[in-house]
């Protein structure tokens, strides 16, 4: 049953290969320099390796979003979301798949009485914001340099047209790539608490159960770039701006660049190092960032009256009705798969409100006088120790659920073999030695394994600066989603 509920997620996979492939190669293909079957074969085969060697990295932002805990409930999410898009795409809209899940899992919170995370979600909120501005400065910059670069080299046109054709598939598997990194997320990542695959062993060779589920994501996107992705390839290359054949490489290259910048921890640490902002590793929207691509050429070319705006406006509407729709459609069809198919769509998230709870919650310099009337009771789900909060009529929103993050019940369990599981270039040798000392370890709670780990100098060293601090963070949300216990 568990393998049947993961066909929402190939849905959603096919929507997004069939909706977002034209932000790979839509305007090689509109600018006539590669043929559509070659931009298809090219771009499913480089999604599929950059979903599995690489994906690892923005998936946990879309798990930790909401917690989906039941694979009924990822199952209907996906579902939900998968048949947005698929009626948008087929109303001719160009559609955020991010934007359409995260009004999904939004519809199963609701639904659930659960808890948005908002440190996730306010990160990817950033994203759709910074994303398309970087496109479209990169793409302003770009195209300025290229384009007084091209009026000085005398090349004959031949040899231009066949460089050209080579750039577009070259930078096309590379932005292919990037794509399967960053947007494998929207697919796998509302399963990762529910992954029904276990790990493969073959002679030496080990399959992980998450590599396997990056695996068959990545292969529902394959199958909708090469089944449906013709239509929305149009929008892109012909109706929002007409390419040159240089406009169309400059979007190419701009989009791998912004999608690599949100899924590369290598890059992440690189600007760390340069003190530089960092970004969030989170499913960024394609679509948008091409679209911002085609402003930064418009606006370089002197040609803004050329930019189709009443296109844009249709787009914009859309990433503004998708979340909503997803959002309701999610929070219907739970109803139905709940209630009518008898699935379970959430597992109850149990609070405990006790001494050391109260005495981590104080050092945070909230007031517990409130909070010490509770001691020692134990709520059975979210609503239930949310509405009691809210009840005391003490805490604002944040508070509650600074509180509630540190009531919920975890189940830690410390298993050092799991390590292989994760990329562990994240963790000096010194570091992973001290996680070792902790095998067999129970925890109750999340904040009681950090608290464990900050216990040696090794991890206490690290956090003396803004830097290490960052850095600790991103080990801890790996270690934590490693270590958790499924929900049952």
């Amino acid at each position: 049953m568990n393998f049947i509920l993961l066909t929402g997620g190939l849905i959603l996979g096919w929507s997004l290969g069939a909706n977002n492939t034209a932000d790979i190669f839509g305007s090689a293909v509109g600018s006539k320099m590669v043929k559509l079957k070659t931009a298809l074969t090219i771009a499913a085969i480089f999604v599929i390796l950059g979903a599995v060697l690489q994906g690892s990295n923005t998936t946990k932002s879309i798990g930790e979003l909401g917690k989906i805990n039941a694979i009924g409930g990822a199952f209907t999410v996906c579902l939900a979301t998968g048949l947005t898009v698929i009626w948008m795409t087929r109303a001719g809209f160009l559609v955020s798949i991010t934007q359409a899940l995260v009004g999904g899992i939004v519809g199963w919170s609701l639904f659930a009485g659960e808890i948005v995370n908002v440190g996730s979600l306010t990160q990817i909120i950033k994203a759709w914001i910074i994303a398309p501005l970087i496109a479209f400065l990169l793409a302003f910059l770009l195209y300025k340099y290229l384009h007084k670069l091209q009026s000085k080299v005398k090349i004959n046109l031949f040899t231009i047209d066949y460089l050209f054709r080579l750039a577009f598939m070259i930078l096309g598997a590379f932005g292919a790539f990037s794509f399967g990194a960053n947007n494998i997320a929207n697919i796998v990542g509302v399963y990762i608490f529910s992954n029904p695959f276990k790990n493969i062993y073959i002679g030496n060779l080990e399959i992980t159960a998450f590599q396997i589920l990056l695996f068959v994501g990545a292969m529902s996107i394959a199958l909708g770039i090469l089944t449906g992705s013709e239509r929305v390839m149009k929008t892109v290359g012909e109706k929002i701006l007409k390419l040159s054949p240089l406009a169309g490489l400059v979007v190419v290259f701009t989009q791998a660049i912004v999608l690599l910048l949100f899924s590369s921890d290598v890059l992440r640490k690189i600007l760390m190092l340069l003190h530089l902002p960092t970004l969030p590793l989170v499913p960024v929207s394609s679509s948008q960032v091409v679209i911002g691509a085609m402003i930064g050429i418009g606006l370089a070319r002197g040609a803004g009256r050329l930019i189709n705006f009443k296109v844009l406006k249709d787009i914009a509407l859309a990433w503004v009705i998708t979340p909503i729709s997803a959002g309701i459609l999610s929070f219907v069809m739970l109803f139905f798969t709940q209630n009518v198919f008898q699935l379970t769509v959430r597992h109850p998230i149990r609070y405990t409100l006790n001494k050391e709870v109260i005495q981590e919650i104080e050092k945070l310099g909230i007031d517990t006088s409130q909070l010490k009337t509770l001691q020692g009771k134990i709520f059975e789900n979210t609503a239930n120790a949310r509405n009691t909060l809210l009840s005391l009529g003490k805490y604002d929103k944040k508070q509650i659920y600074t509180i509630l993050e540190y009531m919920r019940i975890d189940s830690i369990v410390i298993d050092t073999s799991k390590l292989r599981e994760i990329n562990l270039k994240w963790f000096t040798p010194e570091e992973i030695n001290e996680i070792k000392k902790l095998h067999r370890k129970v925890y109750i709670h999340s904040w009681e394994f950090k608290n464990e780990l900050l216990k040696s100098p090794v991890f206490t060293q690290k956090i003396t600066n803004l830097e290490g601090k960052k850095d600790f963070e991103k080990q801890f949300e790996l270690l934590e989603f490693l270590f958790r216990k499924p929900y049952k």
